[in-house]
């Protein structure tokens, strides 16, 4: 039951304890007289241990996600402290990283997760992220869910949950609340044994508790009589599986962890309104018996997964049971206070939003909330906190959950009655943060900088007034060493100027004043001034196109093209791209994070992210990568069109290779384009063909394609459709689509689409040059992949890693010789081919239990085909796994057909019947080789080195 169970940790070392004292609150249930005082069965108790396990856990060097720090937050933990910090980085701070991550490539992250980092963020009062997050799940929705494939439901009902908990699920928000109830109404079960569950084909306990609560989250569920049943529905399958000792959980066909389980329940019948200790068993046990008695290990863990994941829900639950936190409800009103404030200009006026729910419960959204000031002339706001500019009125808003409140401010000219600092004690001044390849990471905007502040009334006091999180220099005390995750490296760092002026102090010795210009950017030369404030507050400011001709004029702006479905249509079927993906090219560059009109991000090798990842990624099918590459080699691409000043036109290859759609008033006279497929790596330039270099770690990963004349600019710019075969080992994220710039004989990266679920690369083409598709290529060394032994292995071995799939034992060595189980090698296999891994769960062996480590990655490669068990129902997942063993599991995942290949090893006779066919087929597509000496050797032991070839070959196509 899979998917949500994904948090498999250890608990380690040292003790924790002693800061969560004020939390530990005897607190009697109803029918639990031994929960009495604080004891090992009272909720303070179940809180102290829970966070000392968190703690432990993550100090040990595991991890936690966001979601266990929102609940540490919750029960008052400071999760930014040093008792929460593992190697230099906090918990916090280590959240903070994995959502800017997601905001750069949010394709590459389900749903569940996202919404899970915005119940952090948003607790923490980061709206800036909390809004970049919630616009990458609406870009998501759709009426099928946020994440598409077969185990999406365990990702989508989640990410609706969370998002109803946080207020987000609701008429008027980012999140379409009537898309959520269609999808949740239609993925529960609703005849056979399981009626009333979710999902609709697989009955899963905790899915059905947070659709449940999902459900009650929709504006007007309690008048609505479908929800209310499909409600009534799943609260009833889920009672009858409570147990006799009040725990509540599933047993067939695996036994979940009832501490999950019984958790899950409690919350949803709280968040109800309904009483869980009146859910009992037959034998007058409770869910409430159950958590205080139950639940706690002797060993200071919980359930029987012993995860953070146990701990974090018990931690949750016990903060609801004991009044800590209320139980969450649909927003149904926000209160800004005070309602009228008259303050004198240059003085500050704090104001507060609260949220009503449903439930009746309030709460104090005010870090949370999303400020306005109607009039900015009058005052301006951040986070509540009101900065008087002059006299006149203005309406101050807060904004949260789809919910809008306002109060009224009167600005005096000098003092009158009113609360407020001195304007000796803050200033307003206006501040940008310009990133690495030059996206706005905050503003251009005003920001008041307090007096009060750890940096005063200094730059770094601006900094630290935007919410941007930055880190300081551990060496250079004053200096700041990374912002929003950009870090400084090499000669590239963060500078700052004011007023223009490039400061000679450090950002807290450099003073600060009223109405000051402030400009942090990450550097890439030590002799640029960096940006000035008109070019940030100038929207019309572009990048010329590289490449052009020598001696043209690039135009002052680049118009921005929107291709039409129609022209779309009109390309041959391979090449036609989905909805989503062109209407992701027509934001490309705001979602890149880009100033509108940029047209190229610099040389290939210097460039951060360029491509948009459009669509749901599905898991590696190594056998269709192998026939696209195969069709695509095949394939030559050689057009000559003539294309006519103020007319549509595509220029298109009629196999679906690669095609341009021409919008009318892209050309100004008629003229023939060409497109020709270069080979691999020469490039046309001038009409002399030379070499055109690639930059060290990147390779092809398309033809290059030269299209002609050279040089030719368009007037609005056209789209590119290209057919590419992208390696399985090459993460989207790592691709770029480069222009060959004539002039400096570099490939510079254009802003690029990659449409997923039809194998494009879309972009808009200013000019007429030779374009490709390339991947940056990571690798991670070992010092053990030594000649002679283990050459054969070492690029292979390399490049898997890098990827990802395959990791060292520790101390830069990788154990080539060292015999791999069948369960590391099915883990490898899932890793390699994306599969979705079900942690906590198992299949039908006898041998793999659900806590085994690799029991979800069994899980997955069982489901997928690629393994089987022995007659005697066991999977024997520590026996070491053969050549022959291997070449069942390979030919299976590359679903490779019989063949009439006969077999012409010496030891032919030595492999076993049941695996002959599959020695045969993977011998004739390439994945296994015989040994010198004639034989095969099928009994013989695989080593790490030969199963990380097999894969590579697997994924590659070598």
């Amino acid at each position: 039951m899979g998917v949500k169970k994904n948090k498999l940790r250890l608990a380690a070392l040292a003790v924790f304890i002693c800061f969560l004292a004020g939390l530990l609150v005897p607190f009697a249930a109803p029918g639990a007289a031994e929960a009495n005082g604080v004891g090992s069965g009272s909720y303070g108790n179940l809180i102290a241990k829970a966070v000392q396990f968190d703690q432990q856990t993550y100090a040990s060097g595991q991890t936690l996600d966001s979601y266990d720090a929102y609940v540490l937050t919750l029960a008052g933990v400071d999760v930014s402290s040093s008792s929460w910090n593992y190697k230099g980085t906090s918990l916090k701070q280590a959240v903070i990283d994995n959502v800017y991550a997601t905001i750069n490539k949010p394709d590459a992250v389900p749903a569940k997760t996202i919404a899970q980092q915005i119940l952090a963020v948003n607790q923490w009062g980061l709206t800036s992220l909390t809004s970049q997050l919630l616009k990458i799940l609406a870009a998501k929705q759709s009426s099928s869910g946020f994440d598409q494939g077969d185990y999406s439901s365990f990702s989508n009902v989640p990410a609706y949950m969370l998002l109803g908990q946080a207020g987000f699920l609701r008429s008027g928000s980012e999140i379409g609340a009537s898309d959520a109830k269609d999808y949740l109404l239609a993925t529960q079960s609703t005849s056979g044994a399981n009626s009333g569950a979710w999902t609709s084909s697989w009955a899963d306990f905790m899915t059905t508790a947070q659709a449940v609560r999902a459900l009650s989250f929709i504006p007007g569920t309690k008048d609505d009589p479908v929800i209310q049943k499909a409600i009534d529905n799943g609260l009833s399958w889920m009672q009858k599986q409570q147990q006799a000792d009040g725990s509540v959980y599933t047993t067939k066909p695996f036994a979940d962890d009832p501490v999950i389980d019984t958790a899950e329940t409690i919350v949803t019948l709280k968040t109800l309104g309904m009483d869980p200790a009146a859910w009992t068993s037959q034998d007058g046990k409770s869910l409430v018996d159950y958590l205080l008695n139950k639940a706690l290990n002797p060993d200071g863990s919980f359930g029987t997964s012993k995860n953070v994941m146990d701990a974090t829900w018990v931690l949750y639950t016990c903060l609801l049971l004991n009044g800590t936190i209320s139980a969450p409800g649909a927003p149904v009103g926000i209160t800004v206070t005070p309602a009228t404030a008259t303050v004198a200009a240059g003085n500050t006026q704090q104001y507060n939003a609260t949220v009503t729910y449903d439930n009746g419960s309030t709460r104090d959204v005010t870090a949370s909330a999303v400020w306005s000031a109607a009039d900015t002339s009058v005052a301006s706001v951040n986070g509540g906190l009101v900065q008087a500019l002059k006299s006149g009125q203005t309406e101050i808003s807060a904004a949260y959950g789809g919910l809008t409140g306002t109060a009224s401010l009167t600005v005096t000219a000098s003092s009158s009655p009113g609360t407020g600092g001195s304007n000796d004690n803050n200033c307003l001044v206006n501040i940008a943060v310009v990133g690495k390849n030059g996206q706005l990471l905050y503003g251009p905007g005003p920001v008041t900088v307090n007096k009060s502040n750890q940096w005063g009334l200094t730059v770094l006091g601006a900094l630290e007034a935007t919410g941007v999180p930055y880190v300081m220099s551990s060496k250079w005390p004053g200096f700041v060493d990374s912002i929003a995750g950009q870090a400084n490296s090499g000669m590239g760092g963060w500078m700052f100027k004011v007023n223009g002026t490039i400061a000679t102090v450090s950002a807290k010795d450099s003073p600060v004043n009223s109405d000051d210009q402030i400009i942090w950017w990450y550097s890439t030369d030590m002799n640029s001034s960096g940006p000035n404030w008109s070019d940030l507050t100038n929207e019309s400011t572009v990048t010329p196109p590289v490449g052009a001709p020598p001696g043209g004029t690039a135009p002052a702006s680049t118009p921005v093209a929107s291709t039409g479905q129609g022209q779309n249509q009109n390309l041959t079927v391979q090449l036609q791209a989905s909805p989503d993906a062109l209407t992701d090219l027509d934001k490309i560059n705001q979602l890149l994070g880009l100033r509108e009109g940029t047209a190229d991000l610099g040389d290939l090798g210097r460039a951060g992210r360029a491509v948009i990842v459009s669509g749901s990624a599905q898991p590696v099918d190594p056998a269709a990568f192998m026939a696209l590459k195969k069709e695509l080699a095949l394939n030559s691409v050689d057009i000559s069109q003539k294309v006519t000043a103020g007319q549509e036109a595509v220029v298109a290859d009629p196999h679906g290779e690669v095609g341009l759609i021409i919008p009318a008033g892209a050309v100004g006279s008629e003229f023939s384009i060409t497109v020709k497929k270069l080979a691999a790596a020469t490039t046309n330039v001038g009409n002399n063909d030379q070499m055109a270099a690639i930059p060290a770690g990147y390779h092809l990963v398309s033809a290059i394609y030269d299209f002609g004349p050279g040089g030719t600019t368009f007037q609005t710019p056209v789209t590119l459709s290209l057919r590419v075969a992208v390696p399985p080992l090459v993460r989207p994220d790592n691709l770029a689509l480069a222009v060959y710039d004539q002039s400096t004989g570099k490939w510079v990266v254009i802003p690029a689409v990659l449409d997923v679920n039809k194998g494009l690369i879309l972009a808009r083409l200013q000019h007429l040059s030779d374009y490709a598709v390339l991947a940056r290529e990571p690798v991670q060394s070992f010092t053990d992949l030594t000649a002679p032994s283990f050459d054969w292995a070492k690029n292979s071995i390399e490049k898997l890693a890098g990827a990802g799939i395959v990791a060292g034992v520790g101390e830069n060595r990788f154990a080539p010789a060292r015999p791999v189980t069948r369960a590391e090698f099915a883990a490898m296999l899932v890793q390699a081919l994306h599969l979705p891994v079900r942690t906590g769960t198992a299949v039908s062996f006898k041998d793999v239990r659900a806590d085994d480590w690799y029991a979800g990655a069994v899980a997955a490669a069982y489901q997928a085909g690629l393994i089987k068990g022995y007659r005697d129902g066991t999977f024997r997942p520590n026996n070491t796994i053969n050549r022959e063993e291997l070449a069942a599991m390979l030919v299976r995942a590359m679903k490779l057909t019989g063949t009439e290949q006969k077999l012409t090893f010496s030891d032919e006779s030595k492999i076993d019947a049941w695996a002959k066919n599959s020695v045969a087929a993977a011998v004739a597509g390439g994945l296994l080789k015989g040994f010198p000496d004639g034989t095969f050797r099928p009994q013989a032991a695989a080593g790490r080195a030969e199963c990380a070839v097999m894969v590579y070959r697997m994924l590659n196509g070598d």
